[in-house]
This record gives structure tokens, C-alpha cells and sequence, in this order.
């Protein structure tokens, strides 16, 4: 949870949401307060602040966890001053059409745990790995496991034992309206643009990719190739890879388990559509 003491504001950061984006306009505004996570975690705010994102181990009940993305269920039972900080809080989450969310999740775990950093998104890898991916979701309950945590269901961050808890939905594909909320319920101005985006190598670029890597992982000094990852990234030789999420099937029964398994976040997802327009009508009248 991102949280503004003077605004009273909580922004609940599901995991492939855009929540980095969010954090960032955040942090431009005000100070982000961290003095609840840090009440417990043990720890400084400075560090509570890390570990937000760098994850922590040895709370009793819970294995390797990333604060900033614990579901309600876990942030009620292991993190009472944060979740007392919340539920005092004017708070809002953005929500995301739960497929392209998977894929998404699907093509950032094989970057973090098997290091393939520029794979396109029909790579027969994926199905593999979506195989996997949904066999242990099948076999779990609630979890908040962070090896896992990007395929969390988006209701388990808004609801907790059949109430809604956050105040405010948003669809991802609306966060002018996020932006207007916010301004309306805090005086806050944030400018929320979505930079986060996922690329992939165009077709024509795939055969240059093992060249590309040998000489960034061989070659260039850490810090040169820091510098220009993003412009390479951004090149001509390679495109949005969210673009291409709807026209690659993962196979019958992965695709039937993810539309069974995230449902309740497809309605999540069309009621913040409806609400956002709603809203943005209201404010315009």
C-alpha cells in the first residue's frame, strides 16, 4: 500500500497494474509515508520503504512476501497498522482485463526466474509455463507467495470476506479518471502516464537477439548498459508486445481455467469500466 498522511490517500498496488506508474506521480506530489509498514516490519521507515518491494521473510505464517503487493486477507492478519492506516483512508486500485493481466504476469516470470529478457510473446515457452502457472494456482487457496504474486485474482485487493474495502475502482485504460478522483477527493493534481509497458522483438529482430545479449552481458560496463537498455527497448526492432495478448491462444484448457479462475476480476474490471464513465460524466455535468 502507497500511502499520503496529509491527503488521507491509499493507493492498494496490485501487482502488473500499473503501480509503478502510479507510485511514481504519487511521490511527486507528497511524501509517501511508510510509517505504518514500518510499525510491522520492525523496522525504520527508510527500510520499511525497500522492503516494500525488495521483500521480506521470517513473518510468522508467511513465507518470502513483498509488502507492496500482500492481498487484504494477508494485510489484515499480518500487518495490522497498515491495514488500520487503510481502512481509515480514502483508497483506490486500478483494475485490468484479467487475461491480458496472465499474459503479462506469464512473460514477466520468465524473465525474472528463467532470464529470458526478450521474448516474444509467441514463444511456445509461454504455454509451458502457462501449464505450470495454473496447475499451482489450482492447487492453492488464498496465497500471497511473491514467486506467484503477479497472478493473484484483482478482487482479493478490493474485498475481503464478501465487502468491498477499497474505496474506488478504476479500469487501467482510464486513469484520467483516477487522476479526477483524486483531484477531487485530496486537491492532489497527479499525472499518471502508463511507461511501464512491455516490449518484445519484432519478428525480422530475432536472430540479431543473442548477439544483442552476448554483447550487454560480455562487453559493455554495467552502468553504459543501464543507460542505454531503454533506448534500445524503445528502438525500431522491437514493438508493444500488449498489442499481440489477445491473438495468441495459451491452449483450450489453460484459456478455460483462466477465464474460471479470474471471473470475479472480469466483473471487477467491466463494474470499474461502467463506474469510471459514470463518474467522468458526473464531474463533466
Amino acid at each position: 500500500m502507497l500511502y499520503i498522511q496529509a491527503a488521507r490517500l491509499a493507493f492498494i498496488h496490485i501487482p502488473k497494474n500499473a503501480g509503478q506508474s502510479v507510485r511514481n506521480a504519487l511521490a511527486q506530489c507528497d511524501a509517501l509515508c511508510f510509517a505504518a509498514m514500518a510499525t510491522d516490519l520492525g523496522v525504520n521507515e527508510p527500510e520499511a520503504e525497500r522492503l516494500m518491494e525488495a521483500g521480506v521473510t521470517g513473518m510468522p505464517g508467511l513465507g518470502r512476501v513483498q509488502p507492496e503487493h500482500v492481498p487484504l486477507a494477508f494485510l489484515e492478519r499480518h500487518f495490522p497498522a497498515t491495514w488500520s492506516t487503510l481502512v481509515g483512508s480514502r483508497s483506490f486500485i486500478l483494475a485490468r482485463p484479467p487475461r491480458d493481466r496472465f499474459f503479462s504476469a506469464l512473460l514477466q516470470r520468465l524473465r525474472e526466474h528463467r532470464g529470458m529478457t526478450a521474448l516474444r510473446a509467441d514463444d511456445p515457452i509461454l504455454k509451458e509455463e502457462a501449464r505450470h502457472v495454473c496447475d499451482w494456482l489450482d492447487a492453492r487457496g488464498h496465497f500471497c507467495d511473491m514467486e506467484y504474486i503477479h497472478f493473484s485474482r484483482q478482487c482479493d485487493y478490493a474485498e475481503l470476506g464478501g465487502e468491498r474495502i477499497v474505496t474506488k475502482i478504476f479500469p487501467i485504460d482510464r486513469i484520467d479518471a483516477a487522476a479526477l478522483w483524486v483531484k477531487t477527493e485530496t486537491g492532489l493534481t497527479i499525472d499518471i502516464p502508463h511507461d511501464h509497458a512491455r516490449h518484445e522483438p519484432r519478428k525480422w529482430a530475432g536472430p540479431i537477439q543473442p548477439a544483442a545479449r552476448f554483447v550487454g552481458r560480455k562487453l559493455l560496463p554495467p552502468s553504459l548498459k543501464q543507460a542505454i537498455y531503454p533506448f534500445w527497448m524503445k528502438s525500431g526492432a522491437f514493438a508493444k508486445a500488449a498489442n499481440r495478448y489477445g491473438s495468441i491462444t495459451l491452449g483450450d484448457e489453460v484459456e478455460r481455467f483462466i477465464a474460471e479462475y479470474y471471473a470475479r476480476d472480469e466483473t471487477l474490471y467491466r463494474e470499474a469500466k461502467d463506474n469510471a464513465e459514470a463518474f467522468c460524466k458526473r464531474k463533466v455535468a
